[in-house]
């Protein structure tokens, strides 16, 4: 999985800053927010069709749908920071 988030943000690294921003979520869950429930696009600082994006890659996964917003989690947390780290992003 690291060597796929490497090659991904190295073709497209714009999406460094909203990996980056989700292991941080993930490892520090905002206050009122239980971390097993995932994130929402708000938290990362990414518009929703980014996040489709990373799941279609594989990277990001959903965990919940409905009424009040669509929840995400990394599909691997360490293995995006090991990534993110090599590449100096993290």
């Amino acid at each position: 999985m690291k060597e796929k988030v490497s090659r991904f943000i190295e073709e497209k690294p714009e999406y460094s800053e909203i990996l980056a921003a989700a292991v941080r979520v993930e490892e520090n869950p905002p206050v009122g927010t239980i971390s097993r429930n995932g994130w929402e696009w708000h938290h990362v600082g990414a518009h929703p069709g980014r996040l489709t994006k990373l799941v279609s890659e594989g990277i990001v996964r959903v965990v919940s749908k409905g009424r009040r917003g669509t929840r995400y989690k990394l599909v691997d947390r360490e293995a995006v920071a090991r990534a993110l780290a090599d590449r100096g992003s993290g």
